[in-house]
């Protein structure tokens, strides 16, 4: 799976679970706004106007401050599923049956000297640590290379003398994130715009 169909499906998670937070947080409002119709409606029929005008400035007051909660708890929320939905797409990246050639591809691509240490996650480095530096050597022919474990989840980390090059999966997911979130917002943006027009 590339990355480019890992932020679709993201996005598309990302979307799916912000249309229900928002279809159950106007639910909510809803219902509040119904309650509080039905008290300005008896306090209407009572004739008492100076608290109808208390009423509906509270009301207004209260509705502000329904809105400020609904809006930080989707936040919340949002938050919550993107972290969930990434840290779901890192697991699917790291057992794709593509993973190791993923590695391989992107380590050989770098100018290595021969004397650089391949840094993976423990569990890539038991999986395939020496399959992996094997094939490094053979592709690069460079005997020197050395392969270590570190507290990654996914990825890899080449750190020699000079440079470190930092490709872990965490960095990558990372680095869309905001472009992530920024189209998701959009996606709340839109859904609230369609709700307040109903």
């Amino acid at each position: 799976m590339g990355f480019a169909e890992l932020k679709e499906r993201i996005i598309s998670e990302a979307k799916r679970a912000a249309e229900e937070i928002i279809k159950e947080a106007n639910g909510k409002a809803e219902g509040i706004l119904e309650e509080a119709n039905i008290e300005a409606e008896n306090i209407k029929a009572i004739g008492l106007r100076d608290i109808e005008r208390d009423m509906d400035m509270l009301k207004r007051k209260t509705l502000a401050n329904i809105r400020l909660e609904i809006q930080r708890s989707i936040l919340m929320e949002v938050q919550r599923a993107i972290e969930e939905i990434v840290t779901r797409a890192l697991q699917e990246v790291i057992e794709s049956p593509h993973y190791f050639d993923y590695l391989i591809r992107n380590i050989s691509a770098i100018d290595l000297r021969g004397d650089e240490e391949i840094i993976l996650s423990r569990y890539d480095f038991q999986r395939f640590g020496d399959r992996l530096l094997g094939e490094l050597k053979k592709i690069k022919g460079k005997p020197e290379l050395k392969i270590s474990s570190a507290e990654i989840k996914g990825g890899f980390i080449v750190r020699s003398r000079d440079f470190d090059i930092n490709n872990t999966l965490e960095l990558t997911l990372e680095n869309i994130r905001p472009e992530i979130e920024q189209q998701v917002g959009k996606i709340l943006k839109e859904a609230e715009t369609n709700a307040s027009s109903v």
